[in-house]
């Protein structure tokens, strides 16, 4: 299966963010004096995941549209939020019961793809589509 092109434009634009926003992390440790190796794995897991993830989602979404029936496509969809959300349960529970990783800096870059949409929103980055009659699509 090859990524379209939306997806890879998208997951080049999450993980440039995710991967700042990090990075900002990781400096604002820095400067309050509690920056130390766990905050640095906690900080890459976590922004690792946040990036695995948001591609996991790109995938699925892909597949489901290219599904036939709207039954399955949905199944799949849902599906893929579940094993997701497994996923990301997984890494908040190593970061919190693993001592090699900060919990906060694990958990914080979880946030770091919706950060960077919204940051792109207010930029106009992403514009709402308009239909032939004028009405903005969602």
């Amino acid at each position: 299966m090859k990524l379209q092109p939306a997806v890879k434009k998208e997951l080049f634009h999450i993980t440039i963010g995710t991967v700042a926003l990090g990075a900002v992390l990781n400096l604002v440790f820095f400067f309050i004096g509690k920056w130390d190796m766990p905050v640095l794995y906690g900080s890459l897991m976590g922004c690792a995941w946040a990036i695995i993830n948001f591609l996991l989602l790109g995938i699925s979404v892909q597949l489901a549209t290219a599904e036939a029936s709207e039954s399955r496509s949905k199944l799949k969809l849902q599906l893929s939020y579940s094993l997701r959300m497994l996923g990301t349960i997984a890494i908040v529970v190593l970061g919190v019961k693993l001592s090699c990783f900060s919990w906060i800096a694990t958990v914080i870059p979880l946030l770091f793809p919706r950060l960077t949409i919204a940051v792109m929103q207010i930029m106009g980055m992403y514009k709402p589509d308009k239909s032939k009659d004028g009405e903005k699509k969602e």
